[in-house]
């Protein structure tokens, strides 16, 4: 793992040397995410405590790429797993597309609507998504249909991009609201700092957040 850390800090700083003076110093940025010496090992970590605080939402860095969209509706089929993703607009000094979040319909999930009974096998189901483009949340919709209990869906969020300013990954939570009414509450969630994403079961099409 420290030598993957390693290679992929000379890569982003080479890119860094080779762009233009010009535009921002993403690359340099991003190196110093995975120096040699502070190589994230993975760990995963949970909990649920909200009661004492109110969260503080984490900002997209002032260089991060634009998304490729901030609005979008992903089709869902009742009875099959599916999985469905927003990126960020490739940069020049990217070799690949950046994943920034991603919703896993896994096997057995059953979307329900709003009085509590899961819809017919086969049936379409459009999921809109909103992602904000100051701060890491997501609106899902529409509001008042769910996943089942049993079997909910996964959101995982990438924080590459994230700005921390001070804070660590590691207090990183996936935070639900269920109106604009409604206090926020702290999603069981598991983090990877290796891999500088969480993840977090959901059950409804709701307000989701990271903050710390």
């Amino acid at each position: 793992m420290v030598r993957l850390k390693a290679f992929l800090t000379i890569m982003l700083l080479a890119s860094a040397a080779c762009s233009d003076a010009n535009s921002p110093d993403v690359p340099m940025a991003l190196a110093m995410r995975w120096t040699l010496f502070d190589a994230p090992v993975a760990t995963t970590s949970s909990t649920t405590d909200s009661a004492s605080r109110e969260p503080s939402p984490i900002k997209l860095a002032e260089w991060a790429p634009p998304l490729t969209t901030y609005d979008t509706t992903f089709i869902a089929v009742q009875g099959k797993p599916s999985t469905h993703a927003i990126f960020f607009q490739q940069q020049p000094w990217m070799t690949y597309p950046v994943k920034y979040m991603e919703l896993n319909i896994p096997p057995g999930a059953e979307f329900v609507d709003a009085d509590g009974m899961p819809v017919p096998r086969g049936t379409i189901v459009p999921i809109t998504v909103h992602a904000d483009s100051g701060v890491i949340s997501f609106e899902f919709g529409p509001h008042g249909s769910s996943f089942s209990e049993r079997k909910p869906a996964t959101l995982s969020v990438w924080w590459l991009f994230a700005d921390l300013g001070s804070l660590s990954a590691a207090g990183l939570q996936v935070w639900y609201q269920g109106n604009s009414t409604e206090p926020w509450n702290a999603l069981t969630t598991q983090i990877d700092l290796a891999g500088a994403y969480l993840e977090a079961p959901i059950y409804h099409f709701s307000n989701y957040a990271v903050a710390w």
